[in-house]
């Protein structure tokens, strides 16, 4: 019978254990969701299915199609607030007419602590857009307004 361990992109950087040697059976069930939720769907999917046990292996599956209904609920969340937003947030500014997009772009980079990384996050979810977009209108806006407030 062929192997039929599923091949996933795995980032041998971090920290956790490998998807393939983590077994909830070892782990007390009232961990198992914080132990799955790094993991992406179907490895969460995978580990799910290699409890023995039956009535645990329908524990697990039912956590993992838990864990999966809960994050497209909130990709739906997020996809309603970004059309919500552009339908009531103000624009980015629109460039000028000698402000052509065949120009050569310059890039910005900010650094930001992990706690106002988090903030723009929350906020960037609750407007719609993602953090980049939010972050570029945010300098883009409050340039605009420094300009204003100068020439006045």
């Amino acid at each position: 019978m062929p192997d039929q361990t599923p091949t996933f992109n795995d980032d041998s950087d971090d920290d956790r254990i490998h998807f393939e040697d983590l077994r909830l059976e070892r782990i007390p069930r009232q961990l198992w969701e914080q132990t799955l939720a790094p993991y992406q769907r179907a490895q969460r999917y995978w580990i799910a299915q290699q409890v023995s046990d039956e009535q645990l292996n329908g524990e697990a599956m039912a956590l993992a199609l838990e864990m999966d209904m809960a994050e497209a609920r909130r990709r739906l969340d997020r996809r309603e607030a970004r059309g919500a937003m552009r339908r009531t947030a103000a624009p980015l500014p629109v460039p000028h007419a000698d402000h052509a997009a065949n120009r050569a772009t310059v890039q910005v980079n900010i650094r930001l602590r992990a706690d106002d990384h988090a903030r723009l996050t929350h906020a960037a979810d609750a407007a719609g857009m993602r953090p980049t977009t939010l972050a570029r209108a945010l300098v883009l806006n409050g340039a605009a307004q420094i300009l204003r407030d100068a020439a006045t």
